[in-house]
């Protein structure tokens, strides 16, 4: 499990992975590099094709050190906003993925810079790519970073533009201190590399073959609700999950509440759990289908 774009593990997360616990599922969530309670410098930066590179070193992970511990055969992936699309990308490489989750997703580098062209207005749209080649460049050249603010109004530089309402729902999951100096800002480069290498995890969807739960908001203005739609379409075995709700409302409260419960039941479905669960409350002697059955037989 692992969040969104500028965000990390204490701005909510822990309340997803204790109601997966509580399911019977151990739920490993991870900081990106740069960010809260990973180490990397400099801090705060937000990239597609790093926060890849930390997905797969994550699942290497729970596949090699963790294996005495969890059932890593049964590996499921979770990821919100910016990660909901990670997770897509990650799974087509990866082999053996059972399920994934994939929640308000970041799915089309095209349709987010039309929104963003339309939020930010054309001056400053172009402004904020001149600024993400130069930090890109300054990056190679040792130059210190430049930083765009990660929250902000419409009209603004911000990597997301919000509403008064939807800011308040932004840091309503936030902790009072942040683990890791967390500050409202990412590297301008970021820009540039979502313009320069066209980062759309929905070209994946079509060459995944396990069961995709996908969740969106009608009312998203970061990741549209058509999109995750035009995914489920794509996917051979996607269901969707539709909240009537903004981006950042499904973190807590009854919305929360009723969305986790299902998010549990799809990974206890597609992990055996809830066949398993079904199979010791039987009567004794009686076998299904799958083949649970008495032990004396």
């Amino acid at each position: 499990m692992a969040h969104g774009m500028g965000a990390q593990k204490d701005m909510g997360l822990s309340f997803y992975a204790e109601a997966f616990a509580s399911g019977g599922l151990a739920a490993f969530v991870f900081d990106y590099r740069s960010f809260g309670g990973s180490d990397g410098e400099p801090r705060q930066w937000v990239s597609p094709s790093r926060h890849v590179q930390d997905w797969h070193a994550a699942v290497q992970y729970v596949r090699t050190q963790l294996s005495g511990s969890v059932d890593s055969s049964r590996l499921c992936l979770w990821g919100t906003s910016f990660a909901g699309g990670h997770v897509l990308a990650v799974a087509r490489d990866t082999p053996g993925i059972t399920a994934i989750v994939s929640q308000v997703p970041h799915l089309d580098a095209r349709a987010a810079t039309l929104m963003s062209i339309k939020k930010r207005g054309i001056p400053k749209a172009l402004l904020s790519l001149a600024l993400g080649a130069a930090d890109a460049i300054g990056s190679r050249l040792g130059l210190p970073p430049l930083y765009l603010p990660l929250v902000g109004p419409e009209r603004s530089l911000a990597f997301m533009q919000l509403s008064e309402f939807e800011t308040k729902e932004y840091f309503s999951k936030h902790p009072s201190v942040y683990q890791g100096g967390w500050q409202n800002k990412a590297r301008a480069a970021l820009v540039w590399e979502l313009f320069a290498h066209k980062y759309s995890p929905i070209r994946s969807v079509p060459d995944l073959s396990c069961p995709i739960q996908f969740v969106a908001a009608t009312e998203d203005v970061l990741c549209p609700v058509d999109q995750v739609l035009k995914a489920v379409r794509l996917a051979k075995h996607g269901v969707l999950l539709s909240r009537q709700c903004t981006h950042f409302e499904l973190y807590r409260g009854k919305l929360f509440e009723g969305l986790v419960a299902e998010q549990v039941a799809f990974l206890r479905q597609h992990t055996g759990l809830a066949k398993a669960a079904a199979a010791d409350m039987a009567p004794e002697g009686v076998s299904d289908a799958a083949g649970f059955q008495d032990q004396d037989r």
